[in-house]
């Protein structure tokens, strides 16, 4: 970004201790004005309160959302974009993970496991994407796993390998539009609350991938900043896997 020029993120699901919080550290960092946005209102207060100490020359706010109830979505953004300016980078994090097997798996949990994972998202690609092509474009980061390239975590999978391909048909329509569309699709996670509450999953090799280490939340925020930067200008519809090897993509 220049110098005169500050742009609006929306990072969803980033009042928590991972990967969301750390993306709206790292995008701040770099001078974007972000809108912070998560299901829990009292954690959403402390995570906006910790970035705007760090950050006081910086414009961060924080909204309550639920992606996946859409009447919730149109309002948000709409709010935003009254506070901070219009959405030139969105960042779909938010997650919901449920892995019942796909044989055993309720109505209900898998209708919220999608409704979160892969609708939420899309409606708010939906949401930002006018704004985005009146300003010359934006960029949109969905952030992904590498659960459906191996048919692994039921329904959250199955979610995933939605928001995948969500990502190509985003960049193939959004390209004329001057809209970018990515994935980082990352294997397990250090010092995030899954990895807290799956202590066994943590030192195998399986989670360790050939690198025998695990992805920090800072790398993913660093990978994310990156595609949403002019260096990646011409990076579209591409799914970045970051798992330490876990799992390569062909």
């Amino acid at each position: 970004m220049s110098e005169d020029e500050v742009r609006v993120a929306l990072v969803t699901g980033a009042a928590g201790i991972g990967v969301g919080r750390a993306v709206a550290r790292k995008l701040l960092d770099v001078g974007y004005a972000v809108a912070v946005t998560d299901v829990h209102a009292q954690r959403l207060k402390i995570v906006v309160a910790e970035l705007q100490r760090q950050f006081p020359d910086r414009a961060v706010r924080g909204w309550r959302l639920d992606v996946g109830v859409p009447a919730q979505i149109s309002a948000t953004v709409a709010d935003i974009a009254e506070e901070l300016g219009p959405v030139r980078l969105l960042v779909n994090n938010a997650p919901h993970n449920s892995r019942a097997s796909v044989f055993e798996a309720d109505d209900d949990d898998w209708a919220h496991t999608l409704a979160v994972n892969l609708t939420g998202p899309w409606q708010l690609m939906r949401a930002v994407a006018p704004a985005m092509a009146a300003c010359g474009g934006g960029v949109i980061v969905n952030i992904s796993s590498y659960a459906p390239d191996l048919g692994i975590e039921g329904p959250y999978g199955i979610a995933k390998g939605g928001l995948n391909a969500l990502t190509r048909a985003c960049a193939r329509e959004g390209g004329p539009r001057g809209i970018r569309c990515v994935t980082v699709s990352t294997g397990f996670i250090a010092e995030t609350k899954w990895a807290h509450d799956h202590p066994e999953m943590a030192d195998t090799t399986y989670t360790e991938g050939v690198l025998g280490s695990h992805t920090s939340p800072a790398e993913v925020a660093d990978a994310v900043e990156f595609l949403a930067s002019t260096r990646a200008a011409h990076i579209t519809g591409e799914i970045l896997n970051i798992s330490s090897g876990a799992y390569m993509r062909t």
